[in-house]
């Protein structure tokens, strides 16, 4: 990842810390940020059994109730588990050994709204909020094989059964590589194993192979 993109995404961040407190205050959550101040987007709901973050160089270990901002990379360990709760109503949930950081959150205001949370490893499960119902579009999740554009959505995403598995549980998910992309709605699968390489042909997943892709990232 280049400096500049780092750079780019940060003053991204920081140009929306005043509207992300704004919905913290309107959510009932605690904490403020000052303007320059990374915006807190979210916060720990649950975590098994330690987690931790990664901000401007600083590293922490993540209790219950700790606000994360945007621009922190969020990990876990071996059998390590956390979830998220965005301050727009929205879920992550992480399973072990992941890494993911939200590069860029911007609440609906004035038809704007945007989220973008790259997965640099593990297994994650997105519930979308008020950002995925804002617009079309409004929510991409970038991992090392694909990108993938969400809609109104619940849906897994990560390594499982020897490949890259996307699980549609509810709503609508775009899954692009540079070979292809196909587009998936609720009971829906794919299998990625290359990024170079078109998604796997859209399948319905076994019940087995959904209770695996819950339990990576369940407590």
């Amino acid at each position: 990842m280049q400096r500049n993109s780092v750079s780019a995404r940060a003053g991204t961040c920081r140009r929306i810390a005043g509207l992300a407190v704004l919905a913290l205050s309107m959510l009932a959550a605690t904490g403020g940020a000052a303007a320059d101040d990374p915006a807190v987007v979210g916060s720990t709901r649950k975590l098994s059994p330690t987690a931790g973050a990664r901000l401007n160089g600083t590293e922490r270990v993540l209790a219950l109730g700790a606000e994360v901002h945007c621009d922190e990379q969020l990990w876990t360990g071996a059998k390590g588990r956390i979830e998220i709760a965005l301050v727009d109503g929205g879920t992550v949930e992480l399973g072990e050994n992941a890494r993911v950081v939200l590069d860029d959150f911007v609440l609906p205001k004035d038809g704007a709204a945007s989220l973008v949370l790259r997965s640099v490893s593990g297994a994650l499960r997105f519930v979308g909020g008020a950002i995925d119902h804002a617009r079309p579009g409004a929510v991409r999740i970038v991992t090392p094989v694909a990108t993938m554009v969400v809609r109104g959505t619940d849906f897994f995403a990560g390594p499982i059964d020897g490949a890259y598995g996307v699980f549609v549980f509810h709503g609508e998910v775009q899954v692009a590589t540079s070979g292809g992309s196909v587009t998936l709605r609720d009971g829906e699968g794919t299998t990625i194993t290359r990024s170079d390489a078109a998604p796997g042909a859209i399948k319905r997943w076994a019940a087995a192979k959904i209770g695996r892709a819950e339990k990576l990232v369940g407590f």
